[in-house]
């Protein structure tokens, strides 16, 4: 019997308020054809199934930039993580991604 593995992959595109307000569909529509596309690795084919958004606002979901590096992350010590970000943890007061976390944290890379 053949075992099916859903393989997922996360890309952050940064658009101006112009860009996501008038041009949202056609950047998506761009973006969906580079990596829609089926391949083949060895013997097994990659079949493209989907892609979705999720608007990243550090006000409404579990979400922010690391205050050293910048990069995403999300607090993985909270409930409702993204999987598809960096993991990271509130250090006094100021969120860290993994790679800036202190030695030792259990969140630390």
């Amino acid at each position: 019997m053949n075992k099916t593995l859903l393989v997922k992959s996360a890309y952050l595109v940064e658009l101006t308020e112009e860009e996501f307000l008038n041009k949202y569909d056609e950047i998506m529509l761009s973006i969906s054809n580079v990596i829609g596309r089926d391949i083949s690795v060895s013997s097994n084919k990659l079949q493209w199934e989907s892609i979705s958004t999720i608007l990243l606002d550090p006000e409404t979901i579990n979400c922010g930039r690391c205050n050293n590096c910048k990069s995403w992350v999300t607090d993985r010590e909270k409930e409702n993580h993204i999987d598809e970000l960096n993991n990271g943890a509130i250090i006094n007061g100021k969120i860290l991604c993994d790679e800036c976390l202190p030695e030792g944290h259990p969140w630390a890379f």
